[in-house]
């Protein structure tokens, strides 16, 4: 086994109980609070639970075919390694999304009844 891997929980100062959870990319360590500010202004992967306390993976992918636009995608993982991909509706990146705004963007996977 490797290193661990470090995470960092952050509350959001306009958002007290709302969490943002950063880590770092693989093989980089973060040293000091302004490298986890950065990483939290816009890291590639977040994670957050759903209101049934899953924990999943939030990460940023650009999807591109010859002679069209880029297309963002947000792909999301769950600890049960289900794994879904969705337009990513925001121009900025995860670290201005709140957790609540990761798990209505994961309801709206969801089959309705």
């Amino acid at each position: 086994a490797g290193p661990q891997s470090q995470l960092f929980t952050l509350t959001l100062a306009e958002a007290p109980n709302s969490r943002m959870h950063v880590r770092p990319f693989p093989g980089q360590t973060v040293t000091s609070l302004d490298e986890v500010g950065s990483l939290a202004a816009d890291p590639a992967v977040r994670w957050f639970c759903d209101g049934d306390g899953l924990q999943w993976e939030a990460r940023l992918v650009v999807h591109s075919e010859p002679n069209s636009p880029d297309v963002r995608l947000v792909k999301f993982i769950s600890q049960r390694l289900q794994v879904h991909e969705l337009p990513y509706p925001f121009a900025d990146g995860l670290g201005r999304r709140s957790d609540d705004e990761l798990r209505s963007l994961l309801r709206e996977l969801e089959p309705t009844s």
